[in-house]
């Protein structure tokens, strides 16, 4: 992990990438530094012998549910329902998924074009595609007017 971070924190990678490289920094030294604690700790034995070692995990209650919601919760799960952020979460994951095959399809489509000289009405062509590409992804949003993040 310090390996990446030290790449990350090259200056031509910060300029390639464009993004809050010292968000990024704190959370990959952060992730090495737990992972490194654990691993330390399980070295130590602090794992071992641990209360419920080795048997399944009761997933059906939740223990942050307040008392007072959980018959309310389990009347609308054994009826198929579940709370709205749980169905919006469902439906971010789908959008999600057709958005990396939507970029990984126009990856490939790219590849192909300048893979070889084309001829400049195919170049249009590309240009059109790569316009609608970006307006209907909303990647104005995402890296803002400019194109820079």
């Amino acid at each position: 992990m310090r390996d990446i971070a030290d790449k990350i924190s090259n200056k031509t990678i910060k300029e390639d990438f464009g993004i809050d490289m010292q968000r990024t920094l704190h959370l990959i030294r952060g992730h090495d530094l737990v992972g490194t604690m654990i691993a330390k700790a399980m070295e130590r034995g602090e794992f071992d012998n641990l209360e419920g070692a080795g048997k399944p995990l009761n997933l059906e209650e939740n223990p942050f549910e307040p008392a007072e919601l959980h018959m309310v919760h389990k009347i609308l799960k054994d009826n198929g329902y579940a709370p709205y952020w749980i169905e919006l979460g469902k439906e971010i994951d789908i959008l999600r998924i057709k958005f990396h095959k939507d970029i990984d399809y126009f990856k490939r489509y790219t590849r192909i074009i300048f893979s070889e000289k084309r001829s400049s009405a195919a170049i249009r062509r590309y240009d059109l595609k790569k316009n609608d590409f970006y307006n209907q992804r909303g990647f104005f949003i995402l890296h803002g007017a400019d194109g820079r993040i």
